[in-house]
């Protein structure tokens, strides 16, 4: 019996009608250009709202419109706006700044200076071998025992040098003296001159009040004339030192002698007396141009009033003007 009363049931069930579909006319309306769009669907029913163990998804803002006429196609809707990156975190610990140098770091680190000229060389003097040449002109001045002296010279000749000179005993005795120098050999390190000066000398005291003067003391009388010869050498470098040995025989003519003894009779009317002097000495350029002059020796006499031996020492500095 219940199966007989469920069977009227069946065909009821079976007529119910089913709900419409979502989308029952299918929308065709970009075939047929011009025609209205159809109605829009229903909207869809609330969906419950969401649970607080579920998290709602969020929706992207479109931009305004004037952003989007700005940007062009990022305009569009659902863009989603430039992310800019965040700034790097600052460093945990900061650099130390860089140390100063030190002054003397400073200076090694300075660019080398460039290399300095050659030298000109210094090869003419005033006591040496070598003349001057032609054209050429050479002071000095020496200070020494027993005498203080300075003279010039001009280069006549390539080979002859003429010049003139004073030497003092410090004020006993004044001599103007002439010199000449010519030199016989010149090579790049050996010079041979003869030499040859002499000249008028004044004392400033007579013969017969003086003892041991001027006259003792410089070997020298009213006129004396002094030739000899003059070796010297100098080495390739420009500023190579010049050492010469100068050996010159001394005749002094006495003008007025005067007799010591008193029972030799009457003098003569001049005597002559020779004498031998030797000079050993250098001179040391400190330029182009200029020397420093240092000499020693001797003057070996035949006067027998005058000492057999004097030595003789003298500095000075001798210079070429042009």
């Amino acid at each position: 019996m219940s199966v007989l009363a469920l069977a009227p049931a069946v065909p009821a069930r079976a007529q119910t009608p089913l709900p419409p579909s979502r989308s029952a006319t299918p929308d065709e309306s970009w075939s047929e250009p011009g025609k209205p769009a159809p109605e829009a669907a229903p909207a869809a029913p609330a969906r419950p709202q969401a649970t607080p163990d579920e998290e709602e998804p969020t929706r992207v803002q479109p931009p305004s419109d004037a952003q989007g006429e700005a940007e062009g196609w990022e305009a569009f809707p659902g863009a989603s706006d430039p992310v800019t990156a965040p700034p790097p975190p600052p460093p945990r610990y900061a650099p130390p700044p860089p140390a100063e140098e030190s002054p003397r770091a400073r200076r090694r680190v300075k660019p080398p200076r460039p290399p300095s000229p050659p030298l000109a060389p210094n090869r003419y003097g005033l006591y040496g071998g070598r003349s001057l040449g032609a054209g050429h002109v050479g002071v000095g001045m020496e200070l020494g025992y027993p005498f203080v002296s300075a003279r010039g010279v001009y280069g006549v000749l390539d080979r002859l040098d003429l010049g003139l000179g004073v030497d003092s005993v410090y004020g006993l005795m004044t001599e103007l003296r002439a010199s000449a120098r010519l030199t016989l050999m010149d090579s790049p390190n050996v010079s041979l001159a003869f030499v040859v000066d002499g000249g008028h000398a004044f004392f400033l005291r007579p013969p017969d009040t003086e003892d041991r003067g001027a006259r003792y003391l410089s070997g020298r009388r009213d006129w004396n004339v002094a030739p000899g010869l003059v070796a010297s050498f100098q080495g390739d470098s420009p500023r190579a030192w010049r050492p010469y040995l100068d050996v010159r025989a001394l005749f002094a003519f006495d003008m007025d002698p005067v007799q010591r003894d008193p029972l030799s009779g009457v003098p003569p009317a001049w005597k002559l007396d020779a004498a031998v002097l030797v000079r050993l000495g250098a001179e040391f350029p400190v330029g182009e141009k200029t020397s420093y002059a240092v000499s020693f020796g001797g003057d070996f006499r035949s006067r027998s009033t005058d000492a057999e031996f004097m030595p003789t020492l003298s500095m000075g500095i001798v210079s070429a003007l042009f």
